[in-house]
């Protein structure tokens, strides 16, 4: 027999041996790395819900994660048989609010154009001939929320939204203040920094057109 992974709403199967990235790879759900699976950038965060008997031992780049969490690039899978379920930082379920009062608001960026000529604040930074973005991030605690904004029409283009990865660090921001506070090396901020990066790359837009945020 082998084992099962059920990650983010995919089933896969898990020979022994084989890490939790490279099974999640197998059936499109994407972990973010920014190190190629190396342990080192520590994006690639999963929380186990259960099953964590049937994977490898925590290594030492995991040291600093909290109980249930670890990297899916340094997890392998070593149980031949029964079910490992986790799930990454970008759980498709997240539902945001997208109702409320309706309120005009004038249109000011401090990004303007003069044909391909792009200005911050009226000094000159760029020549770009398509549209002009800008990204609004709402981080909170337990959501990450992100908008595309047409800066020229005011017209939201995509959204996204993912938990927010710093999660193992606590679930309050004292609680990821002294977690940060105890454990150099900015872990916190690098997580979701890479999770921000892939986010970004999923609006499918190029990142020179992003001038605002």
């Amino acid at each position: 027999m082998t084992a099962e992974l059920h990650i983010d709403g995919a089933t896969v199967a898990a020979p022994v041996g084989v890490s939790v990235f490279d099974c999640a790879e197998q059936v499109d759900v994407h972990v973010p790395t920014s190190c190629h699976k190396l342990g080192k950038c520590r994006e690639c965060l999963v929380e186990v819900a259960t099953g964590m008997e049937l994977l490898s031992e925590r290594t030492s780049e995991e040291d600093s994660l909290a109980d249930g969490f670890r990297l899916s690039c340094r997890a392998r899978v070593v149980g031949e048989a029964g079910d490992i379920r986790c799930h990454t930082m970008r759980r498709s379920e997240i539902r945001v609010e997208e109702g409320g009062v309706s309120v005009t608001v004038r249109l000011d960026p401090a990004v303007t154009r003069r044909g391909d000529t792009v200005f911050l604040d009226g000094q000159e930074i760029a020549t770009w001939h398509g549209p002009l973005h800008g990204l609004a991030a709402d981080i909170g605690t337990t959501t990450v929320v992100l908008r595309l904004v047409d800066l020229e029409h005011g017209s939201v283009v995509a959204a996204q939204s993912f938990e927010n990865p710093q999660r193992f660090g606590g679930s309050d921001v004292m609680a990821r203040i002294t977690y940060d506070s105890n454990h150099p090396g900015r872990l916190l901020q690098r997580t979701l920094l890479g999770y921000l990066r892939r986010a970004i790359e999923d609006f499918h837009v190029p990142a020179d057109s992003i001038f605002e945020m």
